[in-house]
């Protein structure tokens, strides 16, 4: 079953761009459009920076992700989406 749309959402490995890690294990992001395929769906999605990083940055924008990239993010008790987001 496909994700949904501006679902929050976290990578489950690694992503990377050529050598270099973009989004690092664990970033939260959230889904901002599906693309149906005969095949599988794949999923972009809109990252930022990481809770209590100091590294500078804005948001990221990956485009052709699927299911083995992003997993749905943990819920906090209260059900509460997670800071970042």
């Amino acid at each position: 079953m496909p994700l949904e749309t501006l679902s929050v959402v976290q990578a489950v490995r690694d992503i990377q761009r050529g050598s270099a890690v973009v989004v690092q294990l664990g970033s939260q992001g959230r889904i901002v459009n599906q693309h149906p395929g005969w095949a599988a769906t794949t999923y972009t999605v809109e990252f930022g920076p990481m809770p209590g990083s100091s590294a500078p940055g804005g948001v990221v924008t990956l485009v052709g992700l699927t299911d083995g990239d992003v997993r749905p993010a943990h819920r906090s008790v209260d059900g509460d989406v997670p800071a970042a987001w």
